[in-house]
């Protein structure tokens, strides 16, 4: 169903203005605001509403110390006044102002007032909608600043995440983040310093928010447009009486057109007026402001599922079946509350006690939608149409035919080799009359069955055995459908004219199909450093200081040592032979980071040198 939108942009651009600052501008107006996305090289926009957390913080990826600091009491704002041009005052500036309740002030809190400009918002309620928002992120003033390591990478300003953390009781307390940056350490690690502020998701809210229409003549809403009645204080009923019809007759409204209520409050005598239109439809027009939108229909498929409801391709529907018609509007000047309008429904074609509601009717809106549920008696082929709130809905009713095929059923899986019994039932078919049947998809070469024929209808049934073959030789599950005619084209009383059939392999003959497998990553050692023999300086025996782990090819790759000794240790002819190896996968573009390993040694070296060399392939893996 269609939601009202919340924001418009209505205003002038300032072409003197930057770029950027007349694309913030805007972004305020609409409930976002934009800010550079590192990860995909861009500027985007972040929608300032009420969205779940991406990311969760405690101590586990929380690098070092937290801070967390406040405004003062005299820096916050406990009202905001908001200029903007309003629509009903031909775009000239008016002012809303928004209040904080004294209950969820501090104690001594001085007023503090906010101002803002929304130049590009001509619409009340959205500056009003705007001015409250913003006058609850402002009570929002927890701030936290904290680092965190490489997992942080995706965050960007505007993101919603939760901190836990015992020693600030933080428990899942929810932050939007509103500056990250990244440092390079010392020792090669990427951190990510962080700040964000306290975000609640239910500042959102567009609760007590209405629309009061002003005028030139007094800035006073007008009581034909709200229902609700400014009352007076004047206790002299003759005075307000005058003043009453004086304004009426102003108004130069005929009684003909209006109706008119005036009740006295029997304690005080004060006297209110409230002026309504006779027609129910045109106060509601005036209730909302503007013209009454027309309708957008959407009815439910026939019982055939065909149809579409236009003139050439009417809903098909069937004799006592039920059928709902679902209607919708997008009210243009209702912004958030919409009101419950009434709508005149005709239904043509059809004569009275050929459906079971009136021909003519009245359906009443929640919200943006409503609905007429009908259900047509007709049993001649008859089309007829449903007209409500400027669009038409065409129907078909199709009579119950005489004689078709009622069902069709059959075994729905059997092995290559078996046998499915095929069962047809018909209405009003007489004993000897016959069906054509079709074999058709993917499995016919396993039928060995003719594809096409007859069967013969007795007692309103017939049947069809579908007989298959083993061809000894492994594949996937196929299928066959078997389709009888002739097929009746109104589908009211048929529930289907064909069967479909599985004929899946027979695991016992022809070869197997392979083994599933998957990715594997094996702990392969990068760093291998070498004892050496004090006295002789030569190579005694290898270790490994360092482990990866890197992706195993299926096949192919290349031979990574695993495990090493050392030929003649500790003498001049001391050498590493490679004892098990595993073969790794050199594919490049999978996920991890480059790393450089010996997949061959040369010489050990010996006296002050004491790194090993030899043949270095690089591949892309993990660390431990």
């Amino acid at each position: 169903m269609p939601t009202n939108p919340k924001f418009r942009i209505n205003g002038l651009v300032d072409t003197n203005n930057n770029v950027l600052d007349n694309i913030n501008t805007l972004a305020n107006h609409s409930g976002a605001f934009i800010t550079w996305d590192t990860n995909a090289g861009q500027w985007t926009s972040i929608l300032n509403s009420a969205v779940a957390s991406v990311y969760d913080f405690d101590d586990t990826n929380i690098v070092g110390e937290i801070n967390v600091s406040g405004t003062g009491m005299d820096d916050l704002f406990n009202k905001v006044s908001v200029s903007y041009p309003h629509r009903d005052l031909r775009d000239t500036t008016d002012v809303i102002e928004v209040s904080l309740a004294s209950a969820n002030r501090f104690t001594n809190e001085l007023d503090n007032t906010l101002e803002i400009s929304l130049p590009q918002c001509n619409d009340p309620i959205q500056a009003q909608y705007i001015a409250g928002r913003e006058l609850k992120q402002n009570r929002l003033d927890l701030i936290i600043e904290f680092r965190s390591h490489f997992e942080a990478n995706s965050l960007k300003a505007g993101d919603i995440v939760t901190v836990t953390n015992s020693g600030l009781d933080f428990t899942s307390k929810e932050f939007r983040v509103i500056q990250i940056q990244e440092e390079d350490t010392d020792e090669g690690d990427l951190i990510f310093s962080i700040t964000a502020q306290e975000y609640d998701g239910t500042i959102y809210t567009e609760s007590g928010l209405s629309y009061e229409t002003r005028t030139h003549f007094n800035g006073i809403k007008s009581k034909v447009f709200n229902a609700e009645i400014t009352k007076s204080d004047d206790a002299d009923s003759g005075k307000m009486m005058a003043r009453l019809l004086g304004a009426n007759a102003l108004l130069g409204i005929a009684n003909g057109l209006l109706k008119k209520f005036v009740t006295a409050d029997p304690n005080t005598g004060v006297l209110t007026e409230d002026i309504q239109f006779n027609d129910k439809a045109t106060n509601e027009m005036m209730t909302a402001g503007a013209k009454k939108p027309n309708l957008t229909h959407a009815p439910a498929t026939g019982p055939t599922g065909a149809g579409t409801g236009t003139s050439a391709d009417p809903i098909q529907l069937c004799p006592g079946a039920s059928t709902t018609l679902s209607m919708s509007h997008d009210c243009e000047v209702c912004f958030i509350n919409t009101p419950n309008y009434t709508y005149d429904y005709t239904i043509t074609g059809l004569a009275s006690g050929e459906v079971d509601i009136p021909l003519t009717g009245e359906v009443v809106t929640t919200g943006s939608s409503a609905s007429l549920t009908f259900t047509p008696t007709v049993t001649a082929d008859t089309t007829f149409n449903v007209e409500m709130g400027g669009a038409t809905t065409h129907y078909r009713v199709l009579p119950e035919p005489t004689e078709y095929i009622s069902n069709v059923t059959a075994t729905s899986s059997i092995q290559e080799g078996a046998s499915s019994t095929v069962n047809v039932v018909t209405v009003g078919k007489a004993n000897g009359a016959t069906l054509n049947y079709a074999i058709t998809g993917t499995g016919v070469s396993k039928v060995s069955t003719a594809l096409t024929g007859t069967v013969t209808v007795n007692s309103n049934a017939a049947s069809l055995t579908v007989n298959t073959t083993d061809d000894s030789t492994f594949g996937p599950a196929v299928s066959v459908t078997v389709t009888f005619t002739p097929h009746v084209d109104n589908l009211c009383s048929v529930t289907n004219n064909t069967a479909t059939i599985s004929v899946t392999n027979n695991a016992t003959t022809g070869p197997q199909p392979p083994a599933d497998f998957e990715c594997e990553y094996a702990q392969v050692p990068v760093v291998w450093c070498g004892m050496f023999d004090g006295t002789t300086q030569y190579l005694k025996s290898v270790g490994v200081r360092r482990y990866m782990y890197l992706p195993i090819a299926p096949v192919g790759g290349v031979a990574v040592p695993t495990s090493v000794s050392v030929t003649n240790p500790g003498t001049a002819s001391a050498s590493i032979t490679i004892g098990a190896t595993v073969n790794v996968d050199n594919v490049t573009g999978a996920g991890g980071m480059q790393i450089d390993v010996l997949t061959a040694f040369d010489t050990p070296p010996s006296g002050g040198d004491t790194l090993l060399t030899g043949t270095v392939s690089t591949f892309i893996g993990y660390d431990l």
